[in-house]
């Protein structure tokens, strides 16, 4: 019997749940590859119950979109694009209806399963909390204050359940209103349930200037900064980082609107974050989706082939508001970390 028979007949003798073991500790990009072995194995992979023990990656956006109440005011309510047909079984509602308590909620941030959002009360208790949730274990932790009266200039949520079920959340704070310099950062951990400030250790002659139109994006275990410059509007530069312990950035692609968008808009105006935005990157390939507020669309582009993609329409919302988030979506199905009791 050679090789490939034996191996065949070793594989053939392990149990379902034996296997789904072994798979569990792959790769999202292996186990879908191992899709085409059998029908037996494309079944196994693709069954509801045992998909939740495998490795998942990017199933589509959670968003605003704009409804009327039964009270007859306008709101915001966070709603569900997937990027495959079945994915929005993911959610029985999109609209994280499990957050109790809560009249309004505004989506903030998402990292690998876990979602950020501001949340306001229901009157007279006009109170508003930062939550972390986890919409498919529908677990969910409210922040408390980080007790700092600087100015947010924005909110990161960091999670790698590879490597912790804790959770971080970051403060990014103004130093100036005027310079426009990051002071320094409040740094929230779920395992400690406390905030900590951290210095932005540069000296008076090294403040950085924010306001960069600039994308950060983590994909095959690199790190990704896509770019446009205000003198070259039409064009995205796309640089990877591939030694962290490195500083040294490699240009790997140019993009221009015209590509993304048709010829129609070559020479147009078409500025980055008003009329388009970058909203992430695949985990597992060079692929990068877009928001593209001319159509209403979500779009994604393969770097690689150049190749456009329209995947969906988004849901309603208003055309003259500031770009809303539209947070990439990863399922994690096991536990989030909870913050330790001090006894």
């Amino acid at each position: 019997m050679n090789r490939s028979k034996k191996g065949a007949a070793a594989a053939a003798g392990l149990t379902d749940d034996l296997i789904i073991e072994i798979l569990s500790r792959l790769p999202v990009k292996s186990v879908c590859r191992f899709k085409c072995v059998s029908r037996h194995w494309y079944r196994l992979i693709s069954h509801p119950e045992y998909r939740k023990k495998l490795p998942q990656t990017i199933s589509g956006f959670s968003y605003h979109k704009d409804v009327f109440n039964d009270k007859d005011e306008w709101i915001l309510l966070p709603t569900f694009s997937g990027i495959s047909g079945d994915q929005e079984q993911l959610f029985s509602d999109p609209s994280l209806p499990f957050l109790t308590g809560y009249r309004l909620i505004l989506l903030k941030n998402s990292c690998n399963g876990l979602i950020l959002c501001f949340c306001r009360k229901y009157p007279p208790r006009d109170e508003a909390n930062f939550v972390v949730c986890n919409p498919a274990t529908e677990e969910w932790v409210v922040l408390p204050n980080s007790g700092d009266e600087s100015i947010v200039l924005t909110y990161r949520l960091g999670f790698d359940p590879t490597v912790s079920p804790h959770f971080h959340v970051f403060q990014i704070l103004e130093g100036d209103e005027d310079y426009k310099y990051i002071a320094g950062v409040n740094i929230y951990s779920s395992e400690t349930g406390v905030w900590n400030r951290k210095g932005n250790g540069w000296g008076d002659d090294e403040i950085q200037i924010v306001g960069t139109r600039a994308f950060l994006g983590q994909s095959q275990g690199r790190l990704y900064y896509i770019n446009t410059r205000i003198n070259d509007a039409y064009k995205l530069s796309v640089w990877i980082l591939e030694d962290y312990n490195g500083d040294e950035w490699i240009f790997k692609y140019n993009i221009s609107t015209s590509q993304l968008f048709g010829e129609l808009f070559r020479e147009t105006d078409v500025i980055y974050q008003r009329d388009y935005a970058l909203v992430a990157i695949h985990p597992e390939c060079n692929l990068i989706f877009f928001v593209w507020r001319h159509e209403d669309m979500l779009i994604s582009y393969d770097m690689d082939r150049g190749q456009v993609c329209v995947i969906c329409r988004l849901k309603g919302h208003l055309f003259d508001i500031p770009f809303p988030p539209y947070l990439p979506y990863v399922p994690f199905f096991s536990r989030m970390g909870r913050p330790r009791v001090e006894a």
